[in-house]
């Protein structure tokens, strides 16, 4: 989770640097700067639109992603260097950003986005960016902005184009509202454009992922300097070259639409033990986490069980080599005091649910 900066140059190199900029009607170069923007997903997507905002001058980027880079990255990332295969998506992201653009602070998270990034700082940040590759994704990410009412910019691709799904406005709709309430039951896994999907062709190219990244670095942008932006969601077929507007309401029936209300912030970090966080809530609290917390380990086939809290993980059984089974919980009041948040996978500054007798509060852990 190091912040990756430089020392930043004179203040005349940096107006030179965005003298183009200030030519332009309606741009705040100083209100990019204070800007904090989250990318969630550093593949094709996620670099385009993490370029984009780099060059302009946005200050500060979070960005989250658990993956590794692969070879079949390089021909659609302009991030990425052969020398970067195995490196993590963010780290090498995070140095490449920092040459074009030596003002950005920029932090990396290599985790999913429940252990990756706090509800407040979704909160908190200017703009969330969604540059993912699954529908289950996507409704997670949602479902986190509308709990803090963050604006959200989603995207995806086609082998000739894709979309670019602005949800802005936090009492408008959201990417569930895109959906039947049968899509949003349905659960998925990540597809890559290596993955054969039965409705459609195999495969997105450099083409569709510039597209697509412009579209969304071109609203992000605007969005953060306070200039109109579009509402509706925009189709672009490159193969035609055309661009549909389509109207996105809310719908009154989905159930992501749930906002956090009262929140108590707390002098307890992700990195404190779990030992301070009861010490912080009222007695017989029970605090929750959003995501399950691995508490045992069993083999269904020898009988072997392991008491070791943290994130959840498949590895094999020391005894018969079966995959162990982990046992999970979203309880944290039985968690051994000496652990720290972090690794039961809470992330910087989340807000936890806690239920103090019958009643829910929510508090909200302290950043770094």
């Amino acid at each position: 989770m190091d912040k990756h900066t430089v020392p930043l140059p004179p203040a005349n190199s940096m107006n030179e640097r965005y003298a183009r900029h200030s030519l332009i009607p309606g741009w705040n170069q100083q209100q990019l700067a204070d800007a904090m923007v989250v990318i969630v997903g550093m593949g094709a997507l996620g670099n385009e639109v993490a370029r984009i905002l780099a060059m302009s001058g946005v200050g500060r980027l979070l960005l989250c992603d658990p993956d590794r880079i692969e070879v079949s990255n390089l021909s659609r990332t302009i991030l990425f260097r052969a020398s970067d295969i195995g490196r993590l998506k963010v780290e090498a992201a995070a140095e490449a950003l920092v040459l074009l653009n030596p003002h950005l602070s920029i932090e990396p998270r290599s985790q999913p986005l429940i252990h990756g990034v706090g509800l407040a700082e979704l909160r908190d940040a200017s703009l969330v960016i969604s540059c993912l590759d699954s529908r289950a994704a996507r409704l997670q990410l949602a479902g986190r902005c509308q709990l803090v009412q963050a604006p959200c910019l989603d995207g995806g691709t086609h082998p000739w184009g894709g979309e670019v799904r602005p949800f802005l406005d936090p009492q408008g709709g959201c990417y569930g509202c895109t959906l039947t309430p049968e899509a949003r039951s349905v659960a998925d896994v990540p597809w890559s454009c290596l993955d054969t999907r039965p409705d459609s062709p195999t495969g997105s190219a450099i083409p569709s992922s510039a597209l697509i990244g412009t579209w969304m670095g071109m609203i992000a942008v605007r969005f953060l300097l306070g200039l109109p932006c579009p509402s509706e969601m925009l189709r672009i077929d490159g193969s035609r070259g055309t661009t549909v507007r389509i109207e996105s309401k809310r719908d009154p029936e989905c159930p992501l639409h749930r906002p956090i209300d009262t929140v108590t912030k707390i002098n307890v970090t992700a990195q404190d033990p779990i030992l301070k966080l009861r010490q912080a809530l009222p007695p017989s609290a029970v605090p929750y986490a959003w995501q399950p917390v691995q508490q045992r380990l069993e083999c269904i086939h020898c009988g072997f069980r392991e008491h070791r809290w943290g994130v959840p993980a498949i590895e094999p059984c020391p005894q018969c080599q079966t995959p162990l089974r982990p046992r999970t919980t979203l309880e944290l009041d039985q968690v051994p005091d000496q652990l720290t948040l972090s690794q039961l996978g809470i992330p910087p500054q989340e807000i936890l649910t806690v239920k103090i007798q019958e009643a829910w509060q929510w508090f909200e852990l302290a950043g770094h």
